[in-house]
């Protein structure tokens, strides 16, 4: 492999997710090649989960659709989704999916189990997704409004 090191970090945007400019030397460990500079651009989202949320009670999953600003700007039509979202500063990743799942289709979590973790996007974003398998209670209301994020939502 290279020995890599940081060169300089700048903050390129301070919006809803921060955007840096990196530099980094690496050097290999094949002296047949010169150290070089390479320049990335990282959007900075952090830790993520979802949910494939499932009602015994019912014997289904649960799928949502809400606004998402991609779908718009690209003039498509709005996808089923599985439950998620950001973890919040301070919060494990347990707390942040029974907040998500409590958020977007406004049951309780009865069981949670650990599927995956992968980072979609290694080449120009720090997000880490972890995937989990819920079971919830049965959703009496196939429509939400979650007011502290201004989301509606259709399950």
């Amino acid at each position: 492999m290279q020995i890599i090191k940081l060169i300089k970090k700048a903050q390129l945007s301070k919006g809803f997710f921060p955007f840096w400019k990196y530099q980094f030397l690496i050097k290999s460990k094949n002296k047949a090649i010169k150290p070089y500079k390479i320049f990335r651009e990282i959007l900075n989202i952090g830790d993520v989960v979802f949910a494939l949320c499932y009602s015994p009670e019912e014997k289904k999953f649960y799928l949502i659709k809400q606004f998402r600003p991609f779908y718009f700007v690209r003039k498509k039509p709005l996808k089923y989704e599985i439950v998620g979202g950001l973890v919040d500063k301070g919060e494990t990743l347990i707390q942040a999916i029974k907040r998500e799942i409590k958020e977007e289709i406004g049951v309780k979590t009865k069981k949670l189990k650990k599927l995956t973790t992968y980072c979609p996007v290694p080449g120009y974003a720090d997000e880490i997704v972890h995937v989990y398998y819920a079971e919830v209670e049965k959703i009496e209301n196939k429509n939400t409004y979650n007011k502290f994020e201004n989301e509606e939502i259709k399950i």
